[in-house]
């Protein structure tokens, strides 16, 4: 008899998605097969493959951020199974964070086995991941390139402020429908001299840190396209 793990995540769909599903039943079937007394579960759902090799540290959806992978790998170095399973090595990582989870159920005496063949030739299997890695990597840089070309262009990048939306071609930013609060927030600082607090309890529609965000952060955005007779226009001038 035997104790056994199995990882069970993809990186996008759904949560009821044939594939999870198809990922759970296999690998059941896997451990039975492998004679097993327990069956743990580590089911990541939609989780990102990749760690912080090529991930921000600020970005918690990446793999090594997960508990439930802090969990395996303090599981596998205290010897708590005898088989890692999953549907195939992709499942437990996709790039070189995979190794210190093979590294941390060597310590533990643990093995690793698949439903689907991982090729046994360790060459054929570093290029495969070295190969994904590198796709990855390729595509961190065309988005990286992306906002580079907008930034280049002066089109705007990000998620709008409030009152701005972009235009029809997505590059620019244009007035929207809540324009005119913006407007009223300025004319109630610049002319009424109300308070951050105040200003949000009068409009009643934005809180005080976003009447802050409009009126420091983002203040030369919002003048620029403020009408010249507006007093906060002549008062910055």
């Amino acid at each position: 008899m035997t104790d056994v793990v199995r990882v069970i995540r993809q990186s996008q769909g759904t949560e009821d998605s044939i594939s999870l599903q198809q990922q759970r039943s296999n690998t059941r079937e896997l451990a039975e097969e492998l004679d097993a007394r327990s069956l743990d579960t580590v089911d990541l759902g939609n989780t990102s493959g990749f760690s912080l090799f090529f991930k921000s540290k600020d970005d918690d959806g990446r793999l090594d951020a997960q508990p439930e992978v802090k969990e395996l790998i303090s599981g596998l170095r205290a010897e708590r199974w005898d088989y890692l399973i999953a549907n195939d090595d992709t499942r437990i990582a996709r790039d070189e964070y995979f190794s210190v989870i093979h590294h941390a159920a060597l310590e533990g005496e643990c093995e690793l086995r698949f439903v689907s063949e991982v090729p046994d030739d360790r060459l054929t299997f570093r290029v495969r991941r070295v190969v994904e890695s590198e796709a990855k990597a390729k595509e961190i840089e065309r988005s990286k390139a992306a906002v580079e070309h907008r930034r280049e262009k002066g089109f705007y990048h990000g998620s709008p402020p409030f009152g701005l939306k972009f235009d029809d071609e997505g590059e620019f930013l244009v007035k929207d429908g809540k324009w005119p609060i913006v407007k009223r927030v300025f004319h109630l600082r610049v002319v009424e001299g109300m308070s951050y607090r105040d200003i949000s309890d009068e409009i009643g529609e934005i809180s005080k840190s976003g009447v802050g965000k409009i009126l420091r952060e983002n203040r030369e955005m919002y003048l620029t396209r403020m009408d010249a007779d507006h007093p906060a226009v002549s008062t910055a001038e």
